[in-house]
């Protein structure tokens, strides 16, 4: 590899028993390379070689010492491997492949080591400037905001986003919503005049509520949402003309029996019951006896400004604050849930800010977990290595300044969900330490400390490669999503990981290498300039007579000879597989189930209002709508397409038929005719009374003098779904209603269609399956590849996905047995959990093939080197995310919490007992690079 080799010191003499040019060279050296002349070899062979021994060139053999110990390497009979001539014959290609891919990644991270042990200053300021020039992106340009669903969870350029350009440009977007459910404390019948006299209370209260904003005073009049003349609100007493009306109980069912439908007294429209009234009773003949719920359901105006990529409506919220106060104050005599629009935002948004304060909490516990674990607290207060944890913590707050900053960089917009990424990339980060300071403390301390660092990243820097390319590579192929802020949470991941790994095996190594400067000096941590005694504190800090710490012992020496028994392996091995029989169990019934209420935070006063309206009002589903898009409706062909889209509308089995209003239908009745008609009579007709509550529903493309002169742009039919719980029903209902007005005769340009703002969830539901397929199946690919290149062995790399493979189940198959499905938050977590996965699997991996000796010594050897830092890296990330499954009241975060947990649990068992002990049994060979190592 081009590194120097030291001459050797010592007399080689000729072994009696050998043939005459093989020397054994016994030398108290620690390690050296003697070269002297062979004769040609015959063919394609190596020189023989003991265990300890290096390979040799066509010309040269090379006799290797390390302390005392003669190795010999001869041309002609001994006591290894016979041969012809006393050669063996050359390694498969497999074999030397490996042990040039691992020689070239080892040599390379060797080189690098011996640059930052001589110069650490150079790379950390090296690292900083990096870091810096990153981070001004934060700044300058700065993040861009987005916090619209439409633009977050919405798969790009689907017929739901297109179709609300169209609509959004001609009505306006969606008025803003608010909902109140009224019970009896301690339940009872709703259908009573003293509840009917508090409703009206309550209904004043709402619509007496004002601001001032701007130096105006904003009511309720100028606030509310019109469709057409009257504001829109709606309740069970537009039904009465006066008190009066309701003062018993019998007046009430008497108006709330009225066939076929209830009259709103305002709108002239009916009133659809099941919006009004919920948990009903009703006689035997149908007839409404009893309620337990009564509802009002009012929209206001949406006045939405962008501002730096977030749409905002200060007017709105400010008004909708007032109408909560009002809610919270309450009426007397009545129990009261409710919503408006703008508390999902506050409750969820609220939720996972507080939750950010467990990030702070978990990079204290995280520093000191890994203060303790990393320090030799057997030197005292020399060994102590906080300054050096700090350090480390640094370097993942830099990769995450540099992250954000290059994507701000790049336009990549910052959402929500990227306040998971910190957690991730400090469980990765700190696995990282581990690795690297476990390697460094495994190195022979007689080497001056540029050599030691070197060796350290040589061994440890290809470690981490394997991991860190492979959850950058997997997070990068999972950005080809439609899912727009899953693919930028992807990129911000993948940019994180990336940095990660550049910062600790730079900046991270630089301080190491300052920090072995001052235990070499005997200063004591943090106070660099006090020199203190080498000493354990107490007695339980001392050390071991081996050397080894009690951790590594404990892997190595208890659980690595406890699996060395075979009756040991075979239980392990049946164990684990009906673990993953319950997996496979698992995976064949996770169901996807989206649901937005699954982000309302628990405790929150939307709960029991989602509750009580799925629980109570179970007829009616979201709102609906059916447009026309530049259609000459008036003409026969025109009317009689949107007659019979009308028709299709009242007839789909997802769509509530008594909940349709059809302006063509009304008009037909009004003119006691079907077919064509003039858009002057059409006119005339939503100016009257009786069709002015169907005004906003047609939109003219020019009206002057009150004569509509050019035609229609688009007209609205309005309506609402059967009520459904299910993500994969609400997807049907939307196909379903699609497919019915595809198929009406004179629509195949699909100029009549339907539209909900809902749809865009249901949208975001469609993908997921795919998006789970995809993401799951794009990342496994990535994960085999990445550690078949830099692993290369195929025994080695069979065993290792394997095991990746079994770990993955398993985590699918126990998220269903948690209550957990496949939604837009599950399918980042998964992606994040299997990327965390990879360490504890390939890191023991690669381990194994680095150490020599039989199969079990290895196996001790891999738990006893590897095992200690994998361990802690797991457990690093376990206290961090605990403290949100103790304390998180978010969906987002506890979802995290239990795929995490997952993912640690079953990622360590198949890292530390599972993967040793089928290695164990593969026993592939190991890199003959270990010798040189």
């Amino acid at each position: 590899h081009g590194l120097p080799l030291r001459p050797c010191t010592g007399t080689a003499r000729a072994h009696d028993t050998l043939h005459p040019l093989s020397f054994t060279l016994s030398v108290p050296s620690t390690q050296c390379l003697h070269r002297m002349p062979l004769p040609p070899p015959q063919g394609r062979y190596r020189p023989t070689s003991q265990p300890d021994a290096d390979r040799a060139g066509d010309q040269q053999g090379i006799i290797m010492s390390s302390g005392n110990t003669a190795v010999s390497i001869r041309n002609g009979k001994g006591d290894g491997e016979g041969g012809k001539d006393g050669l063996v014959e050359e390694p498969p290609f497999m074999e030397r492949m490996a042990n040039r891919m691992n020689g070239n990644l080892m040599g390379a991270y060797f080189r690098l080591g011996y640059s930052i042990g001589s110069r650490p200053r150079s790379w950390i300021a090296g690292a900083l400037v990096l870091c810096l020039l990153l981070t001004i992106g934060n700044f300058a340009p700065g993040p861009k905001n987005e916090n619209r669903g439409e633009k977050l969870w919405v798969p790009a350029g689907t017929q739901a986003q297109d179709d609300k350009v169209f609509v959004d440009s001609l009505y306006g977007s969606t008025a803003r919503f608010g909902d109140v459910i009224v019970k009896v404390p301690g339940g009872g019948d709703a259908l009573e005049p003293k509840i009917f006299a508090l409703l009206a209370t309550l209904v004043a209260r709402i619509e007496a509520t004002s601001i001032m904003w701007d130096g105006k005073n904003i009511t309720w009049e100028e606030q509310c949402y019109r469709i057409g003349p009257s504001c829109t609100i709606s309740h069970p007493l537009k039904a009465f003309a006066n008190p009066a009306d309701y003062d018993t109980k019998a007046k009430i069912l008497a108006t709330m029996n009225t066939k076929p439908a209830p009259l709103d007294l305002v709108t002239s429209r009916d009133i659809y019951l099941d919006s009004v009234v919920g948990g009903i009773t009703k006689d035997g003949a149908g007839n409404l006896e009893s309620a337990s719920a009564l509802r009002i359901g009012f929209l206001t105006k949406l006045n939405e400004k962008e501002v730096k990529g977030e749409t905002e409506d200060k007017r709105g919220d400010a008004y909708e604050q007032v109408i909560l106060d009002t809610l919270n104050a309450g009426v007397p005599g009545l129990d009261l849930t409710f919503a408006v629009t703008r508390s999902f935002s506050d409750e969820i948004g609220g939720a996972i800010t507080s939750d950010l304060l467990f990030l702070q909490v978990a990079i204290v516990l995280i520093l000191s977990y890994a203060a303790l674990m990393l320090s030799k607290w057997d030197e005292g207060c020399v060994g102590s290595r906080v300054a050096l944890t700090f350090s480390g913590i640094a370097a993942i707050g830099m990769s995450i300044g540099s992250a954000y900053g290059l994507c701000s960089y790049m336009g990549l917009f910052f959402s929500p969900l990227m306040n998971v990424l910190p957690f991730l990339l400090l469980g990765i980060g700190v696995d990282d330490m581990f690795v690297i300071v476990n390697s460094y403390d495994l190195v022979d301390k007689s080497l001056d400390l540029p050599t030691r660092i070197a060796k350290t990243l040589a061994s440890a820097g290809a470690s981490i490669t394997v991991t860190s390319l492979t959850d950058v590579l997997a997070f990068v192929i999972g950005s080809n999503t439609s899912l727009p802020a899953l693919r930028n949470f992807c990129f911000y991941a993948a940019f994180g990981i990336l940095f990660v790994f550049i910062y600790q095996v730079t900046f991270f190594v630089g301080w190491l290498t300052l920090d072995e400067w001052r235990r070499s000096k005997s200063k004591a941590d943090c106070l660099c300039c006090v020199q203190v005694p080498m000493n354990a504190c107490c007695a339980c800090c001392k050390g071991r007579p081996d050397g080894q710490t009690r951790m590594a012992a404990f892997m190595g020496d208890t659980l690595g000879e406890f699996l060395t028994k075979m009756p040991v392996k075979v239980a392990v091995i049946l164990v684990f597989a009906a673990l993953a029989l319950a997996g496979f169990v698992g995976c064949s019934r996770m169901e996807i189930d989206a649901d937005v209420n699954d982000f309302i935070p628990f405790g929150s006063y939307l709960k029991p209002w989602v509750d009580d309206s799925n629980a109570m009002f179970r007829a009616l589903g979201d709102d609906i709508s059916v447009y026309s898009r530049y259609k000459d409706v008036h003409t026969a062909d025109g009317a009689a397409v949107m007659e019979a889209s009308s028709a299709a509308f009242k007839a789909d089995p997802f769509v509530s038929t008594s909940s349709v209003n059809s302006w063509i239908d009304e008009f037909n009745i009004h003119r006691n005719a079907t077919g064509a008609f003039t858009y002057t009579s059409l006119y005339t007709w939503l100016r009257s009374d009786v069709g002015a509550s169907y005004r906003s529903d047609i939109v003219w493309k020019n009206v002057s003098n009150n004569v509509p002169n050019e035609g229609i742009v688009s007209t609205r039919m309005q309506g609402n779904h059967i009520k459904s719980d299910k993500s994969l029903d609400k997807v049907e209902s939307m196909d379903s209603l699609r497919r019915n007005l595809n198929d009406v005769s004179n629509n195949a340009d699909g100029n009549v269609f339907a539209y909900s703002s809902a749809w865009l969830n249901y949208e975001q539901y469609k993908a997921i399956e795919t998006e789970a397929i995809r993401n799951i199946s794009s990342t496994m690919a990535v994960m085999v590849v990445i550690i078949a290149l830099l692993i290369v062995t195929p025994s080695a790399v069979a065993v290792v996905c394997l095991v990746l493979c079994l770990i993955i189940i398993n985590i699918i198959g126990y998220m269903n047995f948690w209550g957990l499905s496949f939604d837009s938050v599950t399918i980042i977590m998964l992606v994040i959990a299997l990327g965390l996965a990879v360490d504890y699997s390939a890191h023991i991996g690669r381990a194994y093939m680095e150490m020599q000796g039989t199969p079990d010594e290895r196996l001790k050897g891999c738990l006893s080197n590897m095992g200690v830092a994998v361990f802690n890296g797991a457990m690093s990330t376990f206290l961090a995310v605990l403290l949100l499954g103790i304390g998180s009241q978010s969906y987002v975060f506890i979802t995290f919490f239990k795929q995490l947990f997952l993912c640690i649990v079953f990622g360590l068992g198949h890292g530390l007992i599972l993967l040793p002990v089928l290695m164990s049994l593969a026993a592939p060979k190991a890199y003959s690079e270990a010798v040189h190592m």
